[in-house]
């Protein structure tokens, strides 16, 4: 009974993260929303994109709600905002009336963004916590996969029938609620100074942003790689349908790699990215290297995140650790803003027209990400050794 409870627990901690990529679920039903609200294609984007500008301000939030809520009210808080606003459009399907919807969806999904995270780290530790984080990174891959199939399927009965897929996160609220702990934040000490965040977050922060954005324009550019090498003929949606299930894979079997490897595993997801972009980058006229290529670029999220994550009360005091997360997460939304900036800079530094030229950039990029990275951790040992001496 006690060992049933322990794994309904989980699936509750889990199931959160179902929801935090749903907010373009319904991207596949945008052509009916704009003909059926006689909208704009201005208009019909900032549907789109509303949810991940709110996603950000609510991430800023949550620590605060959390310290005067808790964290286990926070959450359920979170996940009912975003099934009300979810569903609004079944019930009401006015342009303004959808607007509030996706603004009231990404508050929800903002305001406990972060704190899926770290209801695991304070829960968990050890390898079931690095298991439950690798799984966490997969549970959102999988919850945008079904999301996004159901409500192609609920798009035969009305366009606002899609967003009926919403409401998951009611029964995931009652779940949360039922079956998880509260988890009672220390009291923070009073002191005199304010205490500072270690510098070394808003590093993780940039390689979050390098990582997200490198991973868009990888997924962003390749059905026009592949096009100019099968012609226009050929439907890349199959592949990309794939590619996520690459990340789930990865992201079930991070507790693995990360006791096999332990902080090689941060070495290795990001030597996979260079090798990833070198593939694609190389790939002009070989469709074998870019699939390759695509497929390999979804393994390092799955590792080097939970990884991240995983570590970071080492880096972080436990008063600060909220927030630090909260901040990489905002870094994972910037990357996805400029992504398509990004590879325009890009594509002018190599002074070259190819669609794949931008990846050579990319690859050098990481290769210093990975320099860098290997330099700091074991500086970083080094100094934990001496310490324990």
């Amino acid at each position: 009974m006690e060992r049933q409870k322990d794994l309904l627990q989980k699936v509750a901690v889990l199931g959160i993260s179902l929801m935090l990529t749903s907010s373009q679920a319904i991207n596949g039903v945008i052509p009916q929303m704009k003909e059926a609200l006689n909208i704009s294609q201005s208009q019909t984007e900032l549907l789109g994109t509303l949810p991940s500008i709110t996603v950000i301000l609510f991430i800023l939030l949550s620590s605060y709600v959390a310290d005067k809520l808790g964290m286990k009210k926070t959450i359920i808080i979170g996940l009912l905002l975003a099934g009300i606003g979810g569903v609004i459009p079944v019930l009401i399907s006015n342009f303004t009336m959808v607007l509030i919807s996706r603004i009231t969806l990404g508050a929800g999904l903002g305001l406990y963004n972060s704190l899926a995270v770290s209801y695991i780290s304070a829960l968990y530790t050890g390898n079931t916590r690095a298991t439950l984080l690798g799984m966490r990174s997969s549970m959102e891959a999988i919850g945008q996969t079904v999301l996004i199939f159901l409500a192609g399927l609920l798009v035969n009965i009305s366009w606002t029938a899609s967003f009926i897929v919403y409401a998951i996160a009611f029964p995931m609220a009652l779940l949360f609620a039922w079956k998880v702990p509260e988890v009672h934040l220390e009291e923070k000490e009073e002191v005199t100074v304010k205490e500072k965040m270690n510098p070394a977050v808003y590093s993780l922060v940039l390689f979050a942003i390098l990582l997200v954005m490198n991973s868009i324009a990888i997924s962003v550019r390749f059905a026009s790689i592949a096009t100019e090498i099968s012609g226009a003929g050929f439907n890349s949606s199959n592949y990309l349908a794939l590619m996520p299930i690459f990340g789930i894979i990865a992201g079930f079997v991070f507790g693995l790699v990360n006791r096999l490897f332990g902080t090689a595993t941060m070495y290795l997801g990001i030597g996979i990215f260079v090798v990833s972009n070198l593939l694609i980058a190389m790939s002009d006229g070989n469709m074998v290297l870019l699939l390759l290529g695509l497929f390999l670029s979804s393994i390092p999220g799955a590792w080097c995140f939970p990884f991240i994550f995983n570590n970071l009360d080492r880096i972080t005091t436990k008063n600060t650790v909220n927030f630090a997360t909260s901040l990489i997460f905002i870094g994972c939304n910037i990357g996805n803003f400029i992504a398509p900036i990004a590879m325009s800079v890009t594509q002018t530094i190599t002074g070259s027209d190819a669609l794949t030229a931008p990846f050579y950039v990319f690859s050098i990029l990481f290769i210093f990400v990975l320099i860098v990275t290997i330099f700091v951790t074991r500086k970083q040992t080094k100094k934990e050794v001496t310490a324990n001496v």
